[in-house]
């Protein structure tokens, strides 16, 4: 099994190697305790320029470059259950058959907001995440707790061929493209008491969740805004399968994505799309 460390070196500087998108994912505990116990600088270290030596290890970096926040991100795998059988993790690419029935599993290295939809034959989008049934509807999930879509159900191949396509999005901030649609905000029916100098700030309003029925549906152009905001050159993908074990030989078929460059306001975005024939 391949193994990752983290040094902390004099004068503060962070040794590190070449991590996958999978270790990246497991590593984001580490990072934020690293983060954690570094002592506050009062001048932000200038720009380090490695220096060429005849015998080169892993790279340097500049502690001043390490966040509190890791990069972000998400685990997806999908579950097949055919003829009846258990479910399993196969692979996304795989083709698929009348009578499949799938399931996707879904998890953050932190916590995060996470979106799901689902593209329908009328062409419009349908939300399988966040639903009422997990956490009331609340869509901040807990980071390395793995969560089903569709919640206690599943997807059902039927007979007419095609092609099914799902949208995720996580986020550390609220996608407000998508809460607009999903939740709507209670508001006292009072007027506003003027500010107060020095008062402690109010608590944002509870997030309520629409009923299903009347979440309006999700045309091709608001998906494709979202898209567009995140930058594709951002996201690193490892696939992979049984023939590479993750940490405690673990044994899986997923595919890992992150977002290396994810500061407070970092996404990441999965198109997925499910050929059925």
């Amino acid at each position: 099994m391949k193994t990752y460390h983290f040094f902390l070196l004099a004068p503060l500087v962070l040794l590190a190697q070449d991590l996958t998108p999978r270790e990246i994912f497991f590593a984001a505990p580490a990072i934020k305790a690293k983060a954690a116990a570094r002592p506050v600088a009062q001048k932000k270290a200038a720009p380090v320029e490695q220096v060429k030596v005849q015998n080169p290890g892993p790279p340097v970096i500049p502690a001043a470059y390490i966040s509190a926040q890791p990069p972000l991100g998400l685990r997806y795998s999908l579950l097949l259950s055919r003829a009846n059988e258990a479910y399993r993790e196969v692979d996304a690419a795989s083709t698929f058959r009348s009578g499949d029935r799938l399931k996707i599993t879904v998890e953050s290295n932190d916590d995060a907001y996470l979106y799901v939809i689902a593209r329908g034959s009328s062409g419009m989008w349908k939300v399988l995440f966040p639903v009422s049934e997990v956490a009331n509807g609340d869509n901040l999930i807990q980071p390395f707790r793995r969560y089903e879509v569709p919640n206690g159900g599943r997807f059902y191949f039927d007979d007419q061929a095609g092609e099914e396509k799902l949208f995720l999005v996580l986020s550390r901030k609220p996608e407000k493209n998508f809460e607009d649609l999903i939740y709507s905000i209670s508001q006292p029916a009072v007027e506003p008491a003027k500010p107060v100098v020095g008062a402690p700030a109010r608590p944002p309003a509870p997030k309520a969740f629409q009923v299903a029925g009347l979440i309006r549906p999700i045309d091709d152009a608001l998906v494709g805004k979202v898209r567009s905001e995140l930058v594709a050159r951002d996201l690193v993908f490892e696939k992979v399968d049984d023939s590479k074990p993750g940490p405690s030989q673990q044994k899986e078929t997923a595919v890992y994505v992150v977002n290396k460059n994810a500061g407070p306001n970092g996404k990441v975005i999965v198109d997925l799309k499910l050929e059925h024939k």
